[in-house]
């Protein structure tokens, strides 16, 4: 039996010396593997950092808030802070003038205060929020009364027909007239 023993022990020692290799070429790849891991940091998420940084016993800096903020995700829904508002009301609603007009906005615009004030500010849509009016900037489009009406030009062009047919006519008439003035001169003749 102590044959056995000493031959199982022999086995047992070649085989922990075998994991010793095995661990010690382990140990000599983790600082690379670590190095690199800390080289393409700035890739990893916020949750992997704090992984990397419990396996080498240090502690988590984030790289920067920005950094953070876009290892969270798609930017999509993100806030961007606020934009100053384009126009104002006489009741003091504002709108920036971005995504659908609010509510108070075209009601206002319905109303007759906001129908006078179109009538007086051709080509803006609401008062500017600063006070300055938008017609003014040379920006909008020329009032209705500057354009011409799409019922006059086709007035214009129905009389300019008829002037052309009636001329048309006459060209005949006057043709007619002389060949038949022709044939009386040279019957008599």
């Amino acid at each position: 039996m102590a044959l056995t023993t000493l031959k199982s022990l022999n086995a047992e020692i070649k085989q922990l010396e075998a994991q010793k290799k095995l661990v010690e070429k382990r140990d000599g790849e983790v600082p690379k593997a670590l190095a690199v891991l800390q080289r393409y940091a700035k890739v990893l998420t916020l949750a992997q950092r704090r992984q990397l940084a419990k396996l080498m016993g240090e502690t988590v800096e984030p790289l920067s808030r920005r950094a953070a903020d876009a290892s969270k995700g798609p930017l999509k829904g993100r806030k961007l802070g606020s934009v100053a508002p384009k126009y104002r009301l006489p009741t003091g609603e504002t709108w920036t003038g971005r995504g659908l007009s609010p509510k108070v906005f075209t009601a206002w615009a319905k109303s007759a205060e906001g129908r006078a004030w179109t009538k007086a500010n051709p080509g803006a849509k609401f008062p500017a929020a600063d006070g300055t009016n938008e017609a003014s900037k040379g920006s909008a489009k020329p009032s209705k009364t500057a354009r011409a009406k799409p019922g006059a030009k086709k007035a214009t062009r129905k009389a300019t027909k008829i002037v052309t047919k009636a001329g048309a006519i006459g060209k005949k008439a006057a043709k007619a007239a002389s060949k038949s003035t022709k044939k009386r001169v040279a019957k008599k003749a």
